[in-house]
């Protein structure tokens, strides 16, 4: 499922900066614990950022967390098309 726009390159590189410390943590770290910790630092600042915005007067925290998930899944599989020709059968640990 590839993407059907392009993401600007500040995102990406955005995103890659993210990317790199998790690779750097997981240097240290099993890749779960590293993927669990992205998790919740995700939800954190998503949390924190849909309570000090506006749509928290207008978007209960059940639709919130069901846009979230529903983004999630959809970047997660974007991603696994993109990424799993490159990684499939080379046994890397960063992506």
């Amino acid at each position: 499922m590839p993407r059907n726009y392009e993401l600007p390159a500040e995102f990406l590189d955005a995103a890659d900066r993210f990317v790199a410390l998790a690779n750097e943590v997981g240097e240290s770290r099993a890749p779960d614990w590293v993927r669990t910790v992205l998790m919740y630092a995700a939800a954190r600042y998503n949390a924190y950022s849909w309570l000090t915005g506006d749509h928290a007067a207008t978007q209960g925290a059940d639709e919130a967390a069901n846009y979230f998930a529903s983004e999630y899944r959809t970047m997660f599989r974007e991603n696994i098309s993109e990424l799993e020709p490159v990684y499939r059968g080379h046994g890397t640990m960063q992506a």
